[in-house]
C-alpha cells in the first residue's frame, strides 16, 4: 500500500526496517570518560578481562613467532597491524560485560564467552570474515611493496633494519609501507571500531553497522584518529612489556571502546 507523506507518494517501510543509527559529536571529555569507565569495568570483572586479554595476547604473540620462525621477518610489522585491527572483534565478550554493567544486569559467564553468537551470530561472523579478508589483503600489499624494493627473497630482520635506516631505497620502502598501511588501517578501523559493539548491542545487519561506524568516525575524525593512535601506542608499549602488560591493557581498551560506542552512536 502506498502512503502519503507531505503530499508525496511513498512506499511503506518493511516490518523489519532498522534506521541508520545517528552519530554524535564527541569531545575530549568523552575519550577520558570512556577510558575511566573502561578501567572501572575491568576492575569490576578482572578475571574475564585477564582471560580475554591473555588469550588474545597469546594468539597474537604466537602468530608473530610463527612469522619469525618461517623467515617472514619482513612481514612482522604488517602482522602487528593486523593483530591490532582484530581488537574490536576479539573484545565482543568484554563489550557484553560493559553492556550488562551499564544496564544493571548480572554478568553471566555463558553469555560473555558466547557473545559472538548474539542475534544468531551470522552478522558478527560476517564482520569477522571481513577482518580476515582485509588482513590478508594488507599482507599481500605489504609483500608486494617489499618485493618492489628488495626482491622476492625474505631478508633477515637485522639486514632489513640496516637497509631501512642506512639507504635511500630502504627509506623509500619504509615511507611507502607506512603510508599504505596507514590508509588501509584507517579504512578498516573506521568500518569496524563501532560495528563490532553495535552488532552485539542491536539486531542489525553488518553493512548498516559498518556504515554507522564510518559515519561516527567521519564526524569525529580528529578525535578518532587520536584514539586509534593512542591504542596503537599503548598496545605497542605493552607488547614490549610482555604478556602480563597486554593481558591488562587489552581488556581495558576493549571496555573503553564499548563506552566510546555508547557515546558516539544514538542508542
Amino acid at each position: 500500500m502506498v502512503a502519503l507523506h507531505e503530499g508525496k507518494r511513498t512506499l511503506p517501510l518493511p516490518a523489519d526496517y532498522v534506521p541508520m543509527p545517528v552519530a554524535r559529536r564527541l569531545s575530549n571529555h568523552d575519550l577520558q570518560a570512556a577510558l575511566a569507565d573502561g578501567w572501572a569495568d575491568f576492575r569490576a570483572a578482572p578475571v574475564y578481562g585477564l582471560v580475554f586479554g591473555g588469550a588474545y595476547a597469546l594468539l597474537g604473540m604466537g602468530g608473530l613467532l610463527m612469522f619469525a620462525l618461517m623467515g617472514w621477518t619482513h612481514l612482522l610489522f604488517p602482522a602487528v597491524t593486523g593483530f591490532l585491527l582484530f581488537g574490536p572483534f576479539a573484545a565482543l565478550g568484554l563489550y557484553d560485560i560493559s553492556r550488562r554493567r551499564e544496564l544493571g544486569l548480572a554478568v553471566e559467564p555463558g553469555q560473555v564467552f558466547m557473545a559472538f553468537s548474539c542475534h544468531g551470530g551470522t552478522q558478527i561472523g560476517l564482520l569477522g570474515l571481513f577482518l580476515v579478508f582485509s588482513t590478508i589483503v594488507w599482507l599481500k600489499v605489504a609483500t608486494l611493496i617489499y618485493a618492489l624494493y628488495f626482491g622476492p627473497a625474505p631478508m633477515e630482520l637485522g639486514n632489513l633494519w640496516n637497509a631501512v635506516t642506512g639507504t635511500f631505497n630502504g627509506l623509500q620502502f619504509a615511507i611507502i609501507g607506512m603510508v599504505a598501511g596507514g590508509v588501509i588501517a584507517t579504512v578498516i578501523f573506521s568500518l569496524s571500531v563501532f560495528a563490532a559493539p553495535m552488532l552485539l548491542d542491536r539486531d542489525i545487519d553488518v553493512v548498516t553497522a559498518m556504515m554507522a561506524s564510518l559515519n561516527a568516525v567521519r564526524l569525529n575524525l580528529r578525535l578518532m584518529l587520536a584514539w586509534g593512535a593512542m591504542v596503537a601506542v599503548v598496545v605497542g608499549a605493552s607488547i614490549l612489556g610482555g604478556l602480563v602488560a597486554l593481558a591488562i591493557t587489552l581488556p581495558w581498551l576493549g571496555h573503553a571502546t564499548w563506552h566510546l560506542y555508547s557515546r558516539a552512536l544514538d542508542r
